[in-house]
């Protein structure tokens, strides 16, 4: 048996709320200067008061990164185009102030992945999840048993499930695709971001955890694009985000907008092709699925899934044996407005639309998905 389990924030808020993406936001905006503040507002939807008010923050960050790639490229043209050189020399300009302006913006990106890690720092230990998430944690248990192959997407930057793979099966039962190779500057244990070594030094995994969008533990070196990443502890322990330097590491992970585009470069291109390998090649297809927390708002995981339920639903396709969505909803029109949303992310018609008495929707947050096991006992 092939199953997959995707987990989006409404997982890391079940164990937390301050992991909510405003609270975040918040965080991230209280710690700017007030130029910084600024050019952070020029990029919101609204402004009240001279109080950030929340709108779709991944948006602004979105258009901040637009207004990065945009003079990085532009950067690079004039430093490593022999055009580019022409134009400096013949208008008698120089390009340090641009780099200089290149470099603040990274520190503005830099700094809302360090308001991240400030809110998930101390709340990610098994005392709280096993407190907090003890019902998803039962049915995860259940799953791993056996010989079926899972594999566990998550679009957190926060640790969550590796914490709870390294309580529940530890660290010689699964892969996370990374192998360690040397160490920093500063002493801390290095891991590579290497597939194949990976295979080649433990061998084949029936369990395999994908940080689709990246973590925080994993930085891209820009001299020479090497991924790795650090254990939490050693990021925490030598206040790593505070001592970045914007022009030599760079957080691995993906924020803002354009997320199918970013996917194209590694390793989220190695994730999500995973991803997409589940949902549409029939000889890796996923016979369960499980989508916990997930807002269905990134079009190139929505359009996989959708594949999926395409092959599902024609005569000589391959079924999905189970399928299940969980999310926290406490009323009934939030509830009808959530799956609404889903068949519209989806493209689902009116002959496939999925509809609450299909049994597919859990609504009492990732700790209800225990009630699975409930019923089938």
């Amino acid at each position: 048996m092939k199953k997959v389990v995707l987990t989006g924030n409404g997982l890391s808020v079940g164990l937390n709320r301050a992991f909510a993406l405003q609270n975040i936001t918040q965080t991230f905006y209280n710690k700017l200067t007030p130029e910084h503040q600024k050019f952070i507002q020029h990029h919101m939807e609204r402004i009240q008061k001279d109080e950030y008010i929340q709108v779709d923050f991944e948006e602004a960050i979105a258009s901040i990164e637009q207004v990065h790639d945009a003079l990085d490229s532009y950067v690079n043209f004039l430093i490593n185009e022999e055009e580019g050189k022409k134009y400096l020399e013949s208008e008698g300009l120089g390009v340090e102030e641009l780099q200089s302006h290149l470099t603040k913006i990274k520190e503005i990106i830099i700094s809302y992945t360090s308001s991240i890690v400030e809110i998930i720092d101390g709340n990610v230990h098994w005392e709280q999840i096993g407190d907090r998430l003890s019902g998803f944690i039962n049915w995860l248990q259940a799953e791993l048993q056996g010989n079926d192959e899972i594999d566990l997407f998550t679009l957190n930057f926060d640790l969550l499930l590796e914490t709870i793979l390294l309580r529940i099966v530890g660290t010689d039962e699964f892969t996370d695709f990374h192998v360690k190779r040397g160490k920093t500057p500063d002493g801390h244990d290095k891991f590579n971001f290497d597939p194949q070594q990976t295979l080649n030094d433990f061998g084949y995994r029936r369990i395999r955890l994908h940080h689709l969008h990246g973590s925080l533990s994993s930085f891209k070196r820009l001299s020479d694009g090497r991924i790795f990443k650090l254990r939490t502890e050693d990021i925490r322990l030598s206040d790593l985000y505070k001592k970045l330097d914007a022009n030599e590491l760079f957080p691995s992970i993906i924020t803002g907008g354009f997320k199918s585009k970013k996917i194209q470069s590694l390793p989220f291109s190695f994730y999500y092709g995973k991803f997409k390998e589940k949902m549409v090649d029939p000889e890796n297809l996923c016979e369960e699925l499980y989508i916990i927390g997930y807002s269905f708002r990134d079009e190139h995981i929505n359009e996989a899934i959708s594949e999926r339920l395409k092959i599902h639903r024609k005569r000589d396709g391959i079924p999905l044996k189970r399928f299940v969505i969980v999310d926290y909803k406490l009323t009934e029109e939030e509830q009808d407005k959530f799956i609404e949303d889903v068949n519209k992310a989806l493209e689902l018609g009116r002959k496939t639309k999925l509809k609450k008495e299909d049994g597919i929707f859990i609504f009492n947050g990732a700790d209800g998905i225990d009630g699975i096991l409930h019923a089938s006992n």
